[in-house]
């Protein structure tokens, strides 16, 4: 399963931010970079329409945290915020 497929199946089956995570770490821990990992985030974002309304949803606040983790502490973030 791709990592967007992954990551939106979990995302809307309402699996939490450490699971999502997860699977940020396990696509793109260790082999691609930082950015990448946070560029097909965005790309997932914009898929969903987010970007066209300020509108809360739990959806949202999900992909926003995890976004904000990665872009800090990159794809091999731990729950604590610290990268590994």
């Amino acid at each position: 399963m791709s990592f967007k497929q992954e990551f939106l199946t979990a995302l809307e089956s309402g699996n939490d931010h450490p699971a999502l995570l997860e699977i940020v770490r396990r696509h793109y821990g260790g082999k691609e970079t930082e950015r990448e990992a946070y560029d097909a985030l965005e790309q997932i974002w914009r898929d969903l329409g987010f970007q066209e309304s300020d509108q809360d949803s739990p959806l949202r606040d999900e992909l926003e945290y995890v976004m904000e983790r990665v872009w800090y502490f990159g794809a091999n973030v731990g729950e604590a915020g610290q990268g590994r």
